[in-house]
């Protein structure tokens, strides 16, 4: 593998008198086999890990030290993953977008809302409104957040003209009073089923469990490897050790499980890497002896 000069960024910052440490995501760029791939972060999150996983006690983990903040909350961060080849471009879930980090969820301890994938486009010289295709793996909303109608003053959302592609059984997921969750939601969006493929090397894989649709992307580098962009399907990579930690906003939490299973089990196969949109600092790894192995550009480097 070859990786494309990582964008240089500043070290993620934190407030020192929060007593949490640093572990907020940032920006990265990478190529892997024909695939160019950059995480454009749009925030950063510290949860309470027994309210995210409310089967889980206290003790349940002091074995997890590198995934949590120096304050003992769980890191987790919010993006999108921008997918390049050979001249085309597509995007993998809209980040945040206008949430609010001034009332934290009950599982929540911090938000540090950052809105910056805008910015972030703009840094890498890519207009928004040239964006053609969107695929969210579910649309809760800390997924469509951008392409949201009220994501700025155009209600045509920060992607104008994209295509919005959701997994099958989504939409029927969604309570109808809550509104549109994405704008121009029943004229641009598209549902796929289970293995459809909406761009060169880039098929659906349903991963119901979160959402009634859940649905992860996979990625062929067009080297041999394969690259999962999976979601809700896993949270943090302490569920890599621990499928059976339910999630507390799990739409299906049996079927949730089941798909975490089979989401590991794939990961830990050969030439195969997953992206996780939450996993803090470490998006992008693979499943190695039954534990997430952050991408190592000095062990990874094909």
């Amino acid at each position: 593998m070859t990786t494309s000069g990582q964008i240089p960024t500043a070290p993620p910052q934190h407030d020192p008198t929060d007593g949490s440490g640093g572990r907020l995501p940032h920006l990265w760029t990478r190529t892997l086999g024909d695939l160019t791939l950059t995480y454009l972060p749009d925030a950063g999150i510290h949860m309470i890990p027994t309210r995210v996983y409310p089967g889980s006690s206290e003790q349940d983990w002091t074995g997890h030290g590198p995934h949590l903040t120096g304050a003992g909350h769980l890191a987790m961060g919010c993006g999108a993953l921008l997918v390049e080849r050979a001249g085309s471009r597509l995007l993998l879930d809209a980040g945040h977008g206008r949430i609010s980090g001034e009332h934290p969820e009950h599982f929540q301890h911090r938000f540090d809302h950052v809105r910056s994938l805008p910015d972030h486009l703009e840094r890498l010289g890519v207009d928004p409104a040239t964006l053609e295709t969107v695929a969210f793996t579910h649309l809760h909303d800390d997924h469509t957040g951008w392409a949201r109608p009220d994501a700025v003053a155009d209600p045509r959302s920060l992607f104008p003209h994209a295509r919005w592609f959701v997994g099958a059984g989504e939409l029927r997921g969604l309570d109808p009073a809550g509104g549109p969750r994405l704008a121009g939601q029943h004229e641009r969006t598209t549902t796929v089923a289970d293995g459809t493929e909406i761009a060169e090397g880039v098929r659906a894989w349903a991963l119901p469990g979160h959402t009634p649709g859940h649905t992860a992307w996979i990625l062929d580098t067009g080297d041999g490897r394969r690259i999962v962009a999976f979601g809700d399907a896993l949270h943090s990579p302490v569920q890599v050790q621990h499928p059976d930690w339910e999630v507390v906003l799990d739409h299906d939490r049996a079927e949730a499980e089941a798909a975490r299973r089979r989401l590991v089990r794939f990961l830990a196969q050969d030439d195969v890497y997953g992206f996780g949109v939450h996993f803090a600092d470490q998006q992008l790894g693979t499943v190695d002896a039954g534990h997430w192995r952050p991408w190592d550009d000095t062990t990874d480097d094909r």
